[in-house]
């Protein structure tokens, strides 16, 4: 694991995990292939009250995102509670409103990404369009008992 992902991850375990909360989560699934846990920090963007969209951003050299085609059984650990949950890879369609919503939070991403919003602020459903055939969205559905997250 990444000093870097190992250090976020400790501060997201912690009682100091407010500092991050806001915008990271610990997303842990288990590998396809080889049957291992794996936990890392991702970058999030609520939408709805209870499904959670996460960007593989720059998704050349990363293959976790790659595990959740068909869905997958998840654990995240967000604001310092546990959830369970179901991951899935969206696409097309499906996929641009959850961009939309996740680079309206994010507009350092969207700029890195090359989307830009428009003279009304909105961002151009083309350009959405584009990157959804380019960037990995995941779609994460928490298993809430139907209380919105709080």
């Amino acid at each position: 694991m990444p000093v870097g992902n190992f250090l976020v991850g400790g501060v997201l375990r912690s009682p100091m995990h407010r500092v991050m909360s806001q915008s990271l989560l610990l997303l842990t699934f288990q590998g396809h292939r080889t049957g291992k846990d794996y936990t890392f920090p991702v970058a999030y963007t609520r939408f709805g009250p209870d499904e959670l969209v996460v960007l593989a951003g720059r998704p050349e050299g990363k293959t976790w995102w790659t595990n959740m085609r068909g869905g997958m059984p998840v654990r995240i650990r967000l604001a310092g509670r546990e959830f369970e949950g179901d991951a899935r890879l969206v696409k097309g369609e499906e996929a641009v409103p959850r961009l939309n919503a996740y680079l309206e939070k994010r507009p350092r991403a969207a700029k890195a990404m090359g989307v830009m919003p428009g003279p009304d602020g909105e961002f151009p459903r083309e350009g959405l369009a584009a990157l959804a055939a380019k960037v990995p969205v995941v779609s994460i559905r928490l298993r809430t008992g139907g209380q919105a997250l709080s």
